[in-house]
């Protein structure tokens, strides 16, 4: 689960900053970005950073953002699976809305290599 919820916070900061705006379900007035093209069936880890939150919000009620827990997560999960550690700055703030439209312009496509996704 470790890289997917690194794809996770990947897909959500290329939309409009990293605010946990991919988490977001649809509603009657907004599509989200979960069945944008580069993540309809393909993104996992949903529901690790609702158990993550639970227990936070269950610790500390309405303190730590799902931005925040998303970050935090991803730099454990690379961490727990070896790789390096590295300092998160926290204080993110959660997106109130999002957008299927703004996913599917500014995710990058499958066909990008490295040098397009580190230019990016």
């Amino acid at each position: 689960m470790g890289a997917s919820l690194v794809r996770l916070f990947f897909h959500d900061c290329f939309v409009d900053g990293c605010d946990a705006s991919v988490l977001l379900d649809d509603t009657r007035s907004m599509i989200g970005e979960k069945n944008a093209v580069g993540n309809a069936n393909s993104l996992r880890g949903y529901e690790v950073i609702d158990a993550i939150k639970s227990r936070v919000e269950a610790a500390c009620p309405s303190t730590v953002s799902c931005a925040d827990i998303l970050a935090l997560a991803s730099r454990d999960a690379v961490t727990l699976l070896g790789g390096p550690s590295w300092t998160v700055p926290l204080g993110r703030r959660d997106a109130r809305t999002a957008s299927i439209a703004a996913a599917n312009a500014n995710l990058p496509p499958t066909s990008d290599g490295l040098t397009n996704l580190v230019a990016r």
